[in-house]
């Protein structure tokens, strides 16, 4: 759709697209809580609270019970600029290069993600509790069948693909050069999102992401969890003195509903964007630091910008809550599984069995292999 909107749109203003798609995890949080809410009955407030709770836990102030609001500004705002640089990166590469080069290149992310985190590692333990090994050949071999398996799909799937990618023979000696360029400009940019999406991944999990028995935790109640002799669906914990009460220590376990803390990070993204982002839009045409920015001259285009928002915020917050329950490596490699789904849906919906080809199977099989693995490593160890 980007491609679309971008190409055969003539809308080419990827700062707007990203700063769109973004401004939408704003969303995530009034749902999450309304949908909750309707669920159980509960105050809204209630799990506001709770939310409180876990984040003073987590960033605590020096000597003092609350939340330390200025490092959690601090981790918050880090994480919406890396987050947003390594998706601009992305829909910029779009513009110079086919979006087959860019895919392939983009879905190294999951390779990087690996050996980025085993490089920051520190040996055994990080921050979270989760061990974790310096090198399983088990795993990089699993990210590394998954990124050959996406350019085995993207590059053995068309026959246009070098048709886009490669200058027609009859046209003269400038246009190859610069549309030649203009190709390893977009692959560059591809690269350089790849490595920092996965380079923010592995930052997000071992600074913010909740300690690995808390991750998957489901929203159902515990025993000792009914207050006043009833019980209910859900039974959210209401203040310190109570959590203190029913747990007998001042220091609780975490108590979220499932992916509430996930979406709350997400939300702050979204919120960080659309409240500081709109400045370099401004800016850019104020100091004219390159073409200016446009907003979407017609209702068309207006619709295919809102498709990629709401898509992006689906895929995202979905990403991360994955990312909690199973780790960077597997949620990247997770991700890659929606290749053979666009594939699957081609074949039901597009262009038919003349999809698949030998590249396309033996692509999707790899891809589909390892995640396999890499779900049946994770079981072993959990």
């Amino acid at each position: 759709m980007t491609d679309y909107v971008e190409g055969d749109l003539g809308y080419p203003q990827p700062y707007f697209i990203v700063y769109a798609a973004h401004s939408c995890l704003s969303l995530l949080i009034p749902l999450h809580l309304a949908f909750l809410s309707w669920k159980t009955k509960l105050p809204v407030s209630r799990y506001i609270a709770e939310l409180k709770h876990a984040l003073a836990q987590q960033f605590p102030k020096p000597n003092s019970p609350g939340v330390d609001y200025g490092s959690l500004a601090r981790t918050v705002f880090l994480s919406a600029t890396w987050y947003n640089v390594a998706a601009l990166l992305w829909y910029l590469s779009v513009g110079f290069a086919p979006i087959s080069d860019v895919t392939a290149i983009w879905s190294s992310t999951a390779f990087w993600t690996y050996i980025i985190s085993v490089l920051a590692s520190t040996y055994c333990v990080n921050s979270s509790g989760r061990q974790v090994d310096k090198w399983e050949s088990r795993k990089l071999l699993a990210v590394s069948t998954a990124t050959v398996g996406v350019a085995a799909v993207v590059y053995g799937g068309s026959s246009q693909t070098q048709e886009i990618s490669s200058p027609s023979k009859s046209s003269n000696e400038p246009t190859s050069s610069a549309t030649s360029n203009s190709v390893l400009i977009g692959d560059t940019l591809a690269l350089l999102s790849a490595l920092a999406t996965a380079a923010w991944a592995v930052w997000y999990d071992r600074s913010i992401a909740l300690p690995e028995d808390e991750r998957s935790r489901p929203p159902s109640p515990q025993p000792s969890d009914n207050i006043d002799g009833a019980h209910a669906e859900y039974q959210p914990l209401r203040t310190d003195d109570e959590l203190t009460r029913l747990t007998g220590t001042s220091n609780p376990a975490y108590s979220l509903p499932f992916g509430l803390h996930a979406n709350f990070f997400s939300w702050t993204i979204g919120m960080i964007t659309f409240f500081v982002f709109w400045i370099p839009l401004v800016l850019i045409n104020i100091l004219k630091l390159g073409p200016p920015v446009e907003l979407p001259p017609n209702p068309k285009v207006w619709l295919g910008v809102t498709f990629i928002a709401v898509m992006s915020m689906t895929f995202n917050s979905l990403a991360l809550i994955l990312l909690y329950m199973w780790g960077p490596v597997l949620m990247a490699v997770t991700s890659l599984l929606t290749i053979v789904l666009v594939l699957a849906g081609d074949v039901l919906f597009g262009k038919g069995m003349q999809t698949i080809t030998v590249g396309t199977l033996l692509g999707s099989t790899m891809i589909v292999g390892a995640f396999g693995l890499l779900m049946k490593d994770s079981m072993m160890k959990g």
